[in-house]
């Protein structure tokens, strides 16, 4: 069981990476999107299974991972024009992260010790609050243009949202900026829902990394105590 429980890690982290290609090479902006399905899919259909939570909990989990997946798809393919289309997408990836953070911390507190899958796992999950930030920001972006700025996303008619979705890397790299407090002050939200989104992100990065930080040097400490107890518990020749 731990065998599996860490190869899903392993998976989570290889699947945000993925993520993250698209944003380093616009040409494979595609791998993104796919990578957002994968992270969805892994977290609600594939981990919940060594869930502990109640039954009615798993099965809301699992749809709402399913609704996550659909409603960005249909964002990406939705004209401009329909600026309410990027609505679900927002609530449903917003619930989902934070639901998922506070699953993956409660499963990186049940692990017996600290292992080389539960850095990756807990990287990952990181990385998550990041990538949804920029997801979700981007959505805003089509909801409320000028949200960002300064940003040039070129609106054409009927032009969907997936042909331009190479101008919201930008917006991710701005998410990160947000996630790790830096400011570096080239990309500035303009309106008032894009402020409060991106003050959010900014609390929800230092609060991941005080519990998690937390979790694995109390996880650590215990397995060096009882190292230490049984080595003093051995017969001395």
């Amino acid at each position: 069981m731990q065998r599996k429980g860490g190869l899903q890690l392993k998976l989570l982290l290889l699947f945000t990476l993925i993520v993250m290609v698209g944003f380093a090479f616009p040409r494979l902006i595609w791998t993104t999107h796919v990578g957002y399905t994968l992270i969805a899919l892994t977290l609600t259909q594939l981990m919940v299974r060594d869930s502990f939570a109640p039954v009615w909990a798993d099965r809301l989990y699992r749809g709402l991972g399913i609704l996550a997946v659909v409603s960005m798809w249909l964002w990406l393919l939705t004209p401009h024009e329909l600026i309410y289309s990027g609505v679900p997408l927002a609530l449903s990836w917003s619930v989902l992260v934070g639901w998922s953070v506070i699953r993956l911390v409660k499963r990186f507190a049940d692990e017996p010790k600290v292992s080389e899958a539960l850095l990756m796992g807990a990287t990952a999950g990181y990385l998550h609050i990041g990538l949804t930030a920029g997801l979700v920001m981007s959505a805003l972006e089509t909801i409320q243009p000028g949200s960002f700025g300064p940003l040039n996303v070129p609106i054409g008619a009927g032009t969907s949202v997936f042909a331009t979705s190479h101008v919201f890397s930008t917006i991710n790299y701005f998410a990160f900026v947000c996630l790790t407090t830096v400011g570096f002050g080239d990309i500035n939200p303009m309106l008032p829902l894009s402020r409060m989104v991106s003050v959010a992100t900014s609390i929800a990065g230092p609060l991941y990394l005080a519990a998690v930080m937390g979790v694995l040097i109390g996880r650590f400490a215990s397995n060096l105590e009882r190292t230490i107890v049984e080595s003093d518990q051995r017969p001395k020749e």
